[in-house]
């Protein structure tokens, strides 16, 4: 049994979501769930401090979570580890290449700055992993898992990940690539003719298709099907997500100063967060 899937956990609903969205795939993986608690110094008031007390609290009510779950779920084996400091470090620091890092969010029904710096977003621009942002429990007959590709090895990546949880889920998993003319909507340029967008969506589909191919082989009794998507590609996916119990993308995860951001169609899709949704980052390797 491995700790492959790490919660990032405060007592909140958001946080019992995401708790109850990982035990279920920890069941289904064989796997062992870590709960990380974290007494956040960003969120103490002005001359406030940490005291052993807070803490302690803290391990308590963890505890308490984690041997219910335990409890509820045949002998799941839960372990929680409880720290102060930055709760955004403090999880990243959980975040490995092999596991996943789960953590919640509520739905989001109007723009909100706050989902510009949400949680969850912040640390899949980090992680070395995946990050998997929770914002409530997929409809039980909604079991298609949606994948965005656009032919990067970290969107292969992506579709390889997206299969294994369709696999996992009993359901289909359905390929999303999305195109649109160069330069469209700038009047004063010079506007492609028909038989340069005809072939340059035969390249499009060339690229779906292939990626298609590759997961087909590995996945020979997965239903897979391949959606080519005139359209900016947030707008794509968030089209293809009606039956859908997980999206998953990729990101090319940026560096240095503007490591703090996703990738421009990752961060797009946090924000109109509307299922389960794990992204992907370059190093993962589950």
């Amino acid at each position: 049994m491995n700790d492959r899937t790490v919660v990032g956990w405060d007592g909140s609903e958001e946080a019992g979501v995401a708790l109850e969205w990982a035990v279920r795939r920890a069941k289904a993986e064989h796997d062992s769930i870590v709960l990380v608690d974290v007494e956040d110094v960003d969120a103490l008031a002005p001359g406030q401090v940490v005291t052993d007390e807070m803490v302690a609290r803290r391990h308590l009510a963890a505890d308490a979570e984690a041997q219910r779950v335990t409890d509820a779920n045949g002998g799941l084996r839960v372990s929680t580890h409880v720290m102060a400091g930055e709760r955004l470090d403090e999880l990243q620091r959980f975040s490995r290449a092999d596991n996943l890092l789960v953590v919640g969010t509520g739905r989001r029904h109007w723009p909100h700055v706050r989902y510009d710096w949400s949680l969850g977003s912040r640390l899949a621009a980090r992680a070395r992993g995946a990050v998997a942002v929770i914002p409530a429990l997929p409809e039980p007959t909604h079991t298609a898992v949606v994948v965005g590709v656009d032919g990067s090895e970290v969107s292969l990546k992506a579709a390889r990940f997206a299969a294994r949880e369709a696999r996992r889920l009993g359901g289909r998993l359905r390929l999303v690539h999305a195109w649109l003319d160069p330069l469209v909507g700038i009047p004063e340029v010079q506007q492609p003719d028909g038989r340069f967008t005809v072939d340059l969506e035969a390249e499009h589909d060339a690229i779906l298709q292939s990626v298609a191919r590759t997961v087909r082989a590995a996945n020979p009794d997965l239903e897979v099907t391949a959606s080519l998507i005139r359209d900016d590609a947030r707008q794509a996916v968030l089209s293809s997500l009606g039956d859908a119990a997980l999206l998953v993308v990729g990101t090319e995860q940026a560096r240095g100063l503007d490591r703090m951001m996703l990738g421009s169609v990752s961060h797009a899709l946090i924000l109109a967060i509307r299922v389960p949704t794990i992204v992907v980052a370059p190093e993962c390797l589950i």
